[in-house]
């Protein structure tokens, strides 16, 4: 699946709080749903308009459901903050609540950042997307001279993850230097899969082009221009059992749950992965970052929509990212942005419409749905929804696979759907998702056939699920001969 499983640490739990946590999430739900509506930012920014019923009442059943204790929410159209809103608690032993400027911990959506420093290099005219990777690193291997900056930003380097990126105090540098001696997995561009190695380089390849730390380009480039005032990195490392970081004004506590109970729980980000991931922050500063991208100020629309484009393959078919950020499309439209940690941090930018979700949220494990679908109820349905499909001449295989699609969201997902091999690697991954009721989607309303591809292998047969009323994604599952699923992927509509 298209989404941060290698940072998700995957938790099988059962519905519901002790008590004395599920009465401190209540109180955080009826009491600290905390709206700013008369908020002017430096940038221009007009005064709040009243929050989204619908948006607050989505994410009030979410948070209830999957036991989730903080949530902050920005919406940005058209240049303007149209709702900046905050839920629940930061922290579940002080009971500190949520705000506007509770800082969280972004996992992989800080590549929002890292594409657009890459975009405003390109727009500047000192950085080539297509260039061979020698032109700035001249000590590149060999192996190295088919491979371009575009590659790297879009996980299709071929470049393999390092086997000791544990290390918390290897500098860019020094993972470079161990990349190199790694041989590739394979040819550049052949393929699309996510690789933290990647970034590493991607990183070096900044530094070394303007002779600054990726973290004082992000902050010189971005973060001080636009007035940011909670978007930081941790510096998190980990000397023997212990582990030091800086203090973070306005932290959001991360938690697990295990059978019910929560756990504090971190990510460590060394430095060397400051590109991919590790950074904090705050609804307040991702809502002025969308108003600069709606504005044109930081990123031309046209260097937003060169950023936003999917890279092609070799072969010709469309990977799933563009300049580090994850592409899809959403109602017909092209969308960009990313997630991180499941939904840690979860941008979803529609630029033709000018309308940015993000949210923030202090809940491992969470599945990346949140703000594509608080996006699709702020747009009109698609007429697709009405459309027919094919004809299927296998009901009970799609009745099985409309359980999968089902099972992923609200925990009942059944096992003898999928191959052994699935079973073993696929299933335990998928189960750490959903939870029994977990409104991460509205009921299943239809399903339709949209392909069944048999002549190749594996087979691959494309569902629509219409959630809901409007709600839509199409399922593409992979399957063995005889049907039992292999591997599965799922895009909105």
């Amino acid at each position: 699946m298209q989404q941060d499983i290698q940072s998700i640490e995957v938790f099988r739990h059962k519905l519901g709080f002790p008590e004395s946590t599920r009465q401190i999430m209540r109180r955080s739900i009826a009491h600290l749903a905390t709206s700013v509506t008369a908020l002017f930012f430096a940038v221009g920014c007009a005064t709040h308009r009243p929050p989204s019923s619908a948006a607050d009442d989505y994410l009030h059943a979410v948070m209830e459901k999957n036991q989730v204790p903080g949530v902050a929410l920005a919406i940005v159209r058209d240049g303007k903050v149209e709702q900046l809103s905050a839920y629940g608690l930061a922290d579940l032993e002080s009971g500190v609540e949520v705000g506007v400027e509770t800082s969280f911990q972004m996992a992989s959506a800080t590549k929002v950042f890292t594409g657009t420093l890459v975009m405003l290099l390109v727009q500047e005219g000192k950085l080539d997307l297509d260039a061979p990777l020698s032109k700035y690193l001249s000590d590149a291997p060999e192996a190295w001279k088919a491979m371009t900056i575009r590659h790297l930003t879009a996980h299709a380097s071929g470049l393999k993850d390092l086997s000791d990126e544990e290390s918390s105090t290897a500098t860019v540098g020094e993972r470079y230097e161990a990349a190199k001696k790694t041989a590739l997995a394979y040819s550049p561009g052949e393929r699309s899969e996510y690789s933290l190695t990647d970034f590493v380089v991607l990183a070096h390849v900044l530094e070394k082009l303007t002779g600054e730390r990726f973290e004082e380009l992000l902050r010189s480039r971005i973060f001080q221009p636009l007035g940011f005032s909670c978007t930081r990195y941790e510096h998190a490392r980990q000397e023997g059992g212990e582990r030091f970081a800086d203090v973070i004004p306005r932290r959001a506590s991360l938690y697990r749950f295990v059978d019910g109970v929560p756990q504090r729980a971190w990510f460590l980000y060394p430095a060397h992965t400051y590109a991919a991931g590790g950074i904090f922050s705050c609804v307040k500063d991702l809502a002025r970052w969308a108003v600069a991208m709606d504005q044109g100020t930081l990123l031309t629309p046209a260097m937003q929509q060169a950023g936003a484009t999917p890279l092609k393959l070799n072969d010709g078919r469309v990977g799933g990212f563009g300049v580090a950020f994850a592409v899809s499309k959403l109602r017909g439209l092209q969308t960009f942005g990313h997630s991180g940690g499941g939904s840690l941090g979860d941008v979803l930018r529609i630029p033709e419409k000018k309308l940015t979700v993000l949210l923030l949220t202090n809940k491992q494990g969470l599945l990346p749905v949140l703000a594509p679908n608080i996006a699709s109820l702020l747009l009109p349905p698609s007429p697709e929804l009405d459309e027919p499909g094919i004809a299927d001449t296998e009901p009970a295989l799609t009745a099985t696979l409309r359980g999968v699609a089902e099972g992923v969201m609200n925990g009942t997902l059944d096992a003898a759907a999928f191959a052994p091999s699935a079973q073993e690697g696929l299933v335990p991954v998928l189960r750490g998702f959903g939870t029994p009721g977990s409104a991460l989607y509205p009921p299943v309303h239809r399903v339709v056939l949209l392909e069944d591809r048999k002549d190749g292998e594996p087979r691959k047969r494309v569902l629509r699920v219409v959630y809901g009323k409007d709600i839509s994604v199409k399922w593409t599952f992979s399957l063995d001969s005889a049907g039992k699923v292999l591997d599965l992927d799922y895009e909105w509509e």
